[in-house]
């Protein structure tokens, strides 16, 4: 979540994105952030809007001055300062570098107040969030947490990481607490604890309330709005709103321009629709922004759909390049494992990826991955207990149910499967351009012949 101080801005979502990409907790406007049903504010004047400030125009200046003066004076506020300055510049265009100059000089401000720098420990908790070294971002926030334990922000930014750790007791208990007046940043965190824990219609409402409260102030950077708005959108896209979700992309886009998490978004949404030639062009002008593998997906799918399949396979290849030179960090695995599950390739590596991601954060999503990436590699009965580690939490996400619904037909637990078949349909139909019609034909066969499905080894676009 994010904040105007960027004390929790890398966490949340990652998850994030959705296969939990796990790189922030954010925020935006729109008209329809002002829509009714926002609890809070029934009955009473809401927040005025405040002007968007194009703020990330001067990004690099801003940043070029901080440098000079650490320089000139290489104190604990200027460094600190400066690394919030890269946090802040890696959400408007990611690039790790930004994330490992942010470690550097919050270390800085460390080494010149060592004890009771909040400020400087918060913005680490954010970077190495970024980096997905989420036990080491978790060190510092609970100690932040412990100097300030009135600090709503502290805890907060250690409920979002437990989360990120799949440690969800910890992240319930530290936000039964709730303050009598929660902000944006606290609102962001319990929406996410929602989402995950199978209450999809709160988190849907908390995270319009986070909206109005970013949206109110003069002083939050024109990304951090844009964020809040792209996470509604997320959450109308599960929920199978795929209007809404299409409306909130595009407000986050007003706010903040190529926008990469809110292009995304709108290719996800033409990919879901099957409107090939859209989500062709949405994912190329994303992928243009910033080369993820999620939109590579995307992309991909579009391009065989067109039967362009040159094309789609340049797409593989760069997301093989990304896994061999661009993913240092090993930041994209999650969603490199998730692409080579999806289309049929390299799935042995895919398991590989996967596990690997699952010892750096062992949440429902690690699960789901791994899951995928056995089943897809016809390891089904392997796939069975992660299926049902990352269903553990009745997590209303179509996807989610549907992979768990397919290994559990597969490992002969049909009725339980079926269940999921028309559970994830009734979430979100258009969950997914294939995957929605594997579910329908298996839920109408189940119905039509009143028999067991029998599963078969491969992929799913291959079950009956």
């Amino acid at each position: 979540m994010r904040t105007k101080t960027g004390a929790i801005a890398i966490l949340a979502a990652s998850a994030l994105v959705v296969l939990a990409c796990g790189f922030a907790i954010s925020r935006v406007q729109n008209a329809g952030a002002l829509r009714a049903g926002n609890a809070r504010y029934v009955g009473q004047a809401q927040p005025t809007m405040a002007p968007v400030v194009a703020d990330y125009a001067y990004r690099n200046a801003i940043v070029a001055d901080l440098e000079a003066d650490v320089r000139r004076h290489p104190d604990q506020l200027n460094s600190r300062m400066l690394a919030g300055e890269y946090l802040q510049r890696f959400r408007e265009a990611p690039d790790v570098g930004d994330l490992l100059r942010a470690v550097a000089s919050a270390q800085v401000g460390l080494r010149y107040q060592p004890r009771y720098n909040v400020a400087a420990e918060m913005t680490l908790a954010s970077a190495y969030a970024g980096l997905h070294k989420f036990r080491i971002a978790q060190r510092y926030a609970s100690d932040a947490a412990r100097v300030v334990p009135w600090d709503e922000n502290a805890r907060a930014t250690s409920a979002s990481l437990d989360l990120e750790l799949g440690r969800y007791e910890e992240a319930k208990e530290l936000l039964r607490a709730s303050p009598a007046r929660a902000d944006a940043a606290w609102e962001t965190v319990a929406a996410r604890y929602a989402e995950l824990t199978g209450n999809l219609a709160a988190a849907s409402n908390l995270m319009k309330r986070a909206s109005v409260e970013a949206d109110a102030n003069a002083y939050e950077p024109a990304e951090n709005r844009a964020w809040y708005h792209w996470r509604e959108g997320e959450l109308a896209f599960e929920a199978g709103d795929l209007g809404a979700a299409k409306a909130d992309y595009a407000t986050a886009l007003q706010m903040f321009p190529n926008y990469w998490h809110a292009t995304n978004g709108l290719a996800k949404v033409a990919w879901a629709q099957r409107r090939w030639r859209a989500a062709r062009d949405e994912a190329q002008l994303s992928v243009a922004i910033y080369p993820l593998p999620e939109t590579l997906g995307y992309l991909y799918d579009a391009q065989q759909a067109l039967h362009e399949d040159a094309a789609a396979r340049v797409t593989a290849q760069l997301v093989g390049a990304i896994e061999r030179i661009g993913n240092s960090q090993n930041i994209n695995d999650r969603l490199i494992a998730a692409f080579y599950s999806d289309h049929g390739i390299a799935t042995t590596r895919a398991v590989r990826i996967a596990m690997r991601d699952l010892a750096v954060r062992d949440d429902i999503y690690a699960e789901d991955t791994l899951a995928w990436a056995l089943a897809m590699d016809g390891r089904w009965r392997d796939a069975l207990p992660h299926a049902e580690g990352a269903t553990r939490l009745g997590t209303q996400d179509a996807k989610l149910q549907f992979h768990a619904g397919l290994i559990e037909l597969h490992a002969g637990h049909a009725a339980q499967g079926i269940t999921r078949m028309r559970w994830a349909l009734s979430l979100n139909s258009h969950f997914h351009p294939i995957y929605a019609g594997v579910a329908n034909k298996i839920v109408a066969q189940a119905h039509d012949k009143g028999q067991a499905f029998v599963g078969q080894s491969g992929s799913a676009t291959r079950a009956p």
